[in-house]
């Protein structure tokens, strides 16, 4: 008989048969159901082929040599076939990040790619492209007290009365060997996520945001060869390509309906959500200067 574990994280019931110890153990009725089994190669007639997914309307087929295929269906069912072999941390890799991202689009639930920060009694996120050091800053300021709901991706909803809330994650934060010695520690301490990467799992347990919270700003960060820290807030048009730009895995989006919900999602942000670039020196991470830069901007 095969074990069941529930776990919750961005905002969701999991009832999972294979233990993921890096999400928080929960009761209730599962909204999303994890199980082992044989996957299909391909899809059916695919709307969008990639380099390593297929995707159509309520499908998605992710396969990750050596590791896994990754069917999900309807939002609400992820089926994994482990290939032989395959190191079990690095099948949690890829369910808990490209997976979930292809389920949380296919559940209208828009996952941005960022890291969320608890500010007050709401929640910023600080987004970026790849190495922007969205996860570094994030452990900057938490290490000035602040707490996080989220790394890497952050889950926005947006409620009832049409306002965007931060679903959280689970409490780890995923970072670079050079960052975690930025930071004051030592990266030995820490398992890698993949044994060939110098990037690591960092738990941070008691300083992790377990509630949603109300989405306030957007901060997008970028290396700037001019040498100084600036902030300019984003409006209009570029605020608009920018939040698309910035979506987890916006190419898994495919389909008439999940397109029409992501954009009127766009929309709601761009009304409400304050949304600024902050430049910071190429090659420097001034933590103090752009933790202030940020709670004032």
């Amino acid at each position: 008989m095969i074990a069941e574990y529930t776990y919750k994280a961005f905002g969701l019931v999991i009832s999972s048969e294979i233990e993921c110890p890096e999400l928080i153990l929960h009761g209730g009725n599962a909204d999303v159901t994890i199980k082992l089994g044989k996957v299909s190669d391909n899809l059916e007639n695919p709307l969008f082929t990639g380099v390593r997914f297929q995707a159509k309307e309520r499908e998605f087929l992710l396969t990750v040599d050596g590791i896994a295929r990754y069917y999900i269906v309807d939002g609400n069912i992820i089926t994994i076939d482990i290939y032989p072999n395959a190191n079990l941390a690095e099948v949690r890799l890829f369910l808990l990040g490209s997976a979930f991202g292809a389920l949380l689009h296919q559940r209208g639930v828009l996952p941005f790619h960022g890291s969320a920060i608890k500010i007050d009694s709401g929640a910023i996120i600080l987004s970026g492209l790849s190495g922007a050091g969205k996860s570094t800053l994030a452990s900057a300021f938490r290490s000035k007290g602040y707490k996080i709901l989220s790394d890497d991706i952050s889950a926005i909803s947006i409620s009832e009365n049409g306002s965007p809330f931060v679903q959280p994650g689970y409490p780890q934060v995923k970072l670079w060997s050079d960052s975690i010695t930025q930071l004051g520690d030592n990266p030995k301490k820490y398992a890698k996520v993949r044994a060939e990467l110098e990037k690591h799992k960092v738990p941070i347990s008691s300083d992790f945001y377990e509630n949603p919270l109300p989405l306030t700003k957007i901060f997008i960060l970028a290396s700037s060869n001019l040498g100084d820290l600036k902030i300019e807030q984003i409006k209009g048009v570029e605020k608009f390509s920018l939040l698309k730009t910035h979506t987890y895995r916006f190419n898994f989006v495919s389909g008439k309906e999940m397109n029409e919900s992501h954009f009127k999602t766009f929309e709601i942000l761009a009304k409400k959500v304050d949304v600024f670039k902050v430049f910071r020196p190429t090659g420097k991470f001034c933590f103090d200067e752009l933790i202030n830069l940020i709670l004032n901007g």
